[in-house]
């Protein structure tokens, strides 16, 4: 199965996901299934798709906490099967993990817990590599415990502009840096929606990740994937994280 031909020719603002776990919530973890990772990257490269995100962790829904041991140990079995030429964006919040992504050339520290961890911070300094702070209420005990919000997209960009500022003050460049709304992470149905149909309310100086794929809120929009896609495009929106189709 190829790409549909608006998605290809925006390839290059695709982040493809990898889910290096045997938990993954949308089935597609490619943990100790060397077949399944070689299709994967096979159908990424034929389709141009030059940048993947690679997840260690599961953050589904009542996931547990993987120990850093294991989360290194997949991290290791993706290093040593992948194939091919691509520029890797690790999904993690722990330090460890990090450190051995980015000592293997991974270009982007992705954490979904918007960087609240001091050391992980030192680490992208260290690394000097891109980051994306992903969006998580300040009042959260945990990444999935549902916030209220009055006006979703106003809160999000100004909690993300807090977020960036603190960044920039602990010595990350501003032109290092990329933020994502977190849609489903923490957030009533009504509010992620709400966020994706105004994404363009986010786009400015700081580019824009956005990850939507194969999340149950998704069900409550009157677009389908590829209009989902093109709208996202047509708002500026820099990196699209989708699951690969294989």
């Amino acid at each position: 199965m190829e790409l549909d031909k608006f998605f290809f020719n925006n390839s290059k603002n695709i982040l493809g996901i990898v889910n290096v776990t045997p938990d993954s919530f949308s089935g597609d973890g490619v943990y100790k299934n060397e077949n399944k990772l070689n299709k994967l990257l096979d159908f990424a490269e034929r389709n141009n798709i030059n940048n993947l995100d690679i997840g260690c962790a599961s953050s589904k829904p009542g996931y547990e906490n993987v120990e850093v041991k294991e989360e290194l140990k997949r991290l290791n079995y993706f290093l040593t099967n992948m194939k091919g030429n691509f520029s890797l964006s690790i999904d993690t919040s722990d330090p460890i993990v990090a450190r051995l992504a980015l000592e293997n050339n991974f270009k982007i520290l992705n954490d979904i817990n918007g960087f609240r961890d001091e050391e992980l911070i030192s680490t992208a300094l260290e690394y000097e590599c891109n980051i994306i702070i992903v969006h998580r209420h300040p009042k959260s005990k945990h990444l999935h415990e549902k916030m209220n919000y009055r006006n979703s997209s106003k809160e999000v960009l100004e909690h993300l502009e807090e977020n960036v500022s603190q960044l920039i003050d602990k010595g990350i460049n501003k032109q290092k840096i990329f933020i994502d709304p977190g849609l489903g992470f923490g957030k009533f149905a009504k509010d992620s929606v709400d966020l994706l149909i105004n994404i363009k309310d986010l786009v400015n100086e700081i580019p824009v990740v956005v990850g939507y794929s194969r999340k149950k809120f998704i069900e409550n929009l009157e677009m389908n994937n590829k209009e989902i896609f093109e709208h996202c495009i047509n708002s500026g929106v820099a990196f699209v994280r989708l699951h690969l189709t294989i």
